[in-house]
């Protein structure tokens, strides 16, 4: 080994050995004057302390810990202020505390304390309700420089660790709220001209971060970590900290800065910025009053976002909040509504008036350029805002222009082509329990649309239409709509819409107006029957249905229709009239006919009544006014009323009467059997029947010079009643250019006939030329009479046979 490397050894291993047996040396000075160096340090801590108590239980040297300087470990080390009796709570209250000396000083019978470390233990800055602090028992700056000049002995520490503290600021009196269980925090102090600059790096828990104790804690229940660098100006008094990085629950990093300011005015600014944040773990910092309103909103991607947040230090009540955030094509869903491609920028706050407070009333979300695709619909937004978030009122202008398609859901309408636009103004409530007016206004356009209502089986084409929103009510405009056989022009309104649609459907009055050229209600058959009920097709489409598509079926299905018709032509079956005008009203359950007027078989009808829906088979009650039909036509357009012996081909005749009927009719239009009770008073004039076969059978018998197969009448009145599917004729005088007849009895539409027929053989030509009356009703029963008994042959067609009334009920009183 060379020389000089064997003296540098020598000479270094002798320092290492010398500066051991100082550190023994001073380990051993520590050791054996521990009173008077607890004294010491006792002394330093008090002269910062006013009135009070501090109490520490041992001191104890801790060698290795600041090797080559020297520490102490203090245990159980207590500070409280004069009123701690009162309110309990300790300034300091540690169970170990080292103290870390400087050694040459403390050579030189001097305590320059270099580092402090607490562990397992708390700090708690207490303020009741009346102003005083339990921070009181310590001294201001100006008593301390008072109190250590000319000292020898003042300590300038410069760094501070922490291990397991909890550090509390409990203000009652401002309602403040800060309280974090520091696992772990490492900090060093430089001073410099202007002030001082520290760097912490810590590890912290928040168990409150409360500005207003009354709405709750910002980051609850967050782990935090963070490296920061502060700055504090004394001349000023404001401490600064930059922009730095803290992490939050080993999930979100944020770049967060402040400012805080110890002069007169104590303000403060906290600025924070996330980006690509999670709005759900995001919503995990904030008060509950807001993280409330954020749990209902779900967004799939992150966004980014900034906040800021002033007040004042010694401010009572929540501080000023203002949030900034933008995303782009997001997917939002929220209280059943579905927003996909969806980009927006939006902020928050809680001064919407300044001076106001900052209290949820006085708070304002706004979007801005929202452009989005709702439930597949393309909507547009210059401007959304959605203020009062205790009461929240949503104002903004919509616009969309889409295809029709884009509607299609599990709904009742289910569109195949056409397109939409609208602009629409909408201020009002956005929960459903929400008692603010809405109020809606705009237009929406439908062109060229093709759809199919399933509720009702039907199919529309060519389908256009304004809606046009007033504020509440709702006025549609130019509708025009083609089926297969039909064309349709409509226009309505709907009062009170906005305030009744989703609360009370029930009490919604749907005013309609129908005009048409031609309408075939073989089209419309289903209103018959009860309406459909929509049903979901699959999955897929569930996801689509929305609270409005939903509650328009709803609406339908539950309000009630008054419905004015104006028809050029109508056909239903084999009925055709002309000029129709109708006023009816729908209900849930029922169809009511106040009023319909008619030109049908070159006379006129009118009639009134209802139909009560119940499935498949529907009760009605009508009432009649028939002025001036042909009855062979009537009879046609109506099936022949059931009957089977007697048809529109064999009458012949004006027909005026009046009827009270009450049925059945089943959803496909026809009527039930043995459904129809009632009267029908009837007139028939320039009556005639023809080539009915019964009567033919009897000519070709009796009367082989009358043309019993074109019979005509005198006018015939009469009025009838109608029991299932018997018809009751009352005695009945029939004046004919054949023969006389008086009729009474039963007639069967499909069997149980039974009619008495009184027929003089006389020849009714013979007074033809009897001007009188009174003459000819004497002379009408000269002569032989036939009476004759008309009944069921059991095969279904009626047989006459000889028989009179008077001899059968003769019959029936002898037996």
């Amino acid at each position: 080994m060379r020389k000089w490397l064997r003296i540098t050894i020598v000479v270094f291993s002798g320092l290492i050995g010398l500066l051991l047996l100082l550190w023994l040396a001073l380990a051993f000075y520590i050791h054996t004057h521990k009173a008077y160096i607890l004294k010491q340090i006792s002394d330093q801590l008090n002269e910062r302390l006013h009135g009070g108590e501090l109490t520490i239980a041992e001191l104890e040297p801790a060698l290795v810990q600041s090797f080559p300087d020297v520490s102490v470990s203090l245990k159980d080390v207590s500070v409280k202020d004069s009123l701690w009796s009162r309110h309990k709570h300790e300034l300091v209250k540690v169970s170990r505390l080292f103290v870390q000396v400087n050694t040459l000083a403390l050579l030189r019978k001097q305590l320059d304390i270099k580092r402090i470390s607490l562990q397992k233990g708390t700090i708690y800055l207490y303020t009741d309700t009346s102003g005083y602090t339990n921070a009181s028992v310590l001294k201001n700056k100006d008593e301390q420089v008072k109190s250590t000049q000319g000292s020898s002995t003042n300590a300038d520490i410069t760094r501070l660790n922490l291990e397991h503290v909890r550090f509390v600021m409990d203000n009652q009196l401002k309602g403040k709220s800060f309280d974090f269980d520091v696992s772990r925090l490492r900090g060093s102090l430089l001073t410099n001209d202007s002030g001082w600059t520290a760097k912490v790096d810590m590890d912290l828990k928040v168990n409150s971060f409360a500005f207003n104790t009354e709405k709750g804690s910002f980051l609850k229940d967050k782990n935090l970590s963070t490296d920061l660098e502060l700055h504090f100006n004394t001349k000023k008094k404001i401490l600064d900290i930059p922009q730095q990085l803290l992490r939050i629950d080993d999930k979100q990093d944020l770049s967060v800065g402040a400012n805080f300011s110890f002069a007169d005015d104590r303000a403060f600014t906290i600025h924070i910025i996330a980006e690509k944040a999670s709005l759900a773990h995001v919503s995990t910092m904030l008060t509950p009053n807001i993280k409330e309103r954020l749990d209902s909103i779900h967004m799939e991607k992150p966004l980014d976002a900034e906040c800021v947040i002033k007040g004042g230090l010694a401010d009572k009540g929540t501080p000023l909040l203002k949030v900034i955030w933008k995303t782009k094509d997001n997917s939002v869903t929220t209280r059943g509504l579905e927003l996909t491609d969806c980009s927006f920028g939006g902020s928050y706050s809680n001064d919407w008036v300044p001076g106001k407070g900052h209290g949820d009333e006085n708070s304002i979300i706004s979007l801005y350029d929202l452009n989005t695709r709702c439930f597949s619909i393309p909507v547009r937004a210059d401007t959304v805002h959605i203020a009062n978030l205790q009461y929240p009122v949503l104002t903004g202008y919509f616009r969309a222009d889409f295809p029709l398609t884009d509607l299609n859901a599990d709904g009742p309408f289910n569109f195949t082509g056409g397109t939409a636009k609208a602009n629409l103004f909408y201020k009002g409530g956005i929960q459903a329990v929400d008692t603010i007016k809405p109020y809606l206004k705009g237009t929406v356009e439908v062109l060229h649309g093709a759809l199919a209502y399933t509720p009702r089986n039907l199919q529309f084409t060519d389908c256009n239409a304004k809606l046009d929103f007033t504020g509440q009510d709702l006025y549609l405009e130019n509708i025009s709509v083609q089926t297969a056989r039909s064309k349709l022009f409509m226009a309505g309104s709907v009062l009170n819409i906005t305030n009744l649609f989703f609360t009370a459907p029930e009490k919604l009055q749907l005013a309609w107006k129908v005009h048409s050229p031609i309408l075939d209600l073989n089209e419309f058959s289903s209103f018959l029957a009860r309406r459909g009920k929509v049903v979901q097709r699959k999955a897929t489409a569930r996801k689509k249905m929305t609270r409005i598509t939903s509650q328009l079926d709803v609406m339908l299905n539950a309000c009630n229709v008054n419905l004015n018709v104006s028809l050029d032509k109508l056909i239903y079956q084999r009925f055709i009239a002309q000029q129709v005008k109708a006023n009816l009203s729908l209900t849930q359950t029922d169809i009511r006919l106040n009023q319909i007027a008619l030109s049908h078989a070159g006379g006129t009808i009118q009639l009134s009544g209802n139909l009560i829906q119940n499935g498949n088979n529907n009760r009605f009650k009508i009432n009649t006014d028939i002025n001036n039909v042909h009855v062979d036509q009537l009879f046609y357009a109506f099936n022949d009323f059931g009957m089977q012996t007697l048809n529109s081909k064999n009458l012949r005749g004006i027909l005026s009467a009046k009827a009270n009927i009450s049925g059945n009719i089943y959803d496909n239009g026809k009527v039930a059997p043995k459904s129809l009770y009632g009267t029908m008073g009837f007139e028939l004039k320039q009556g005639a029947l023809v080539h009915v076969s019964q009567l033919e059978d009897i000519g070709n018998i009796a009367f082989r010079k009358r043309d019993m197969g074109n019979i005509t009448f005198e006018n015939v009145k009469n009025k009838l009643t109608i029991q299932g599917d018997k018809v009751l004729v009352p005695p009945m005088q029939i004046n004919s250019s054949v023969l006389y007849m008086d009729v009474s009895g039963v007639y069967g539409m499909t069997s149980g006939t039974d009619l008495y027929i009184d027929v003089p053989l006389r020849n009714p030509k013979k007074d033809e030329d009897i001007d009188d009356k009174e003459i000819k009703k004497k002379r009408r029963t000269r002569g032989i009479v036939l009476h004759l008994h008309a009944t069921d042959d059991g095969n279904g067609k009626v047989k006459i046979k000889l028989g009179s009334k008077k001899k059968e009920e003769g019959k029936d009183v002898t037996n």
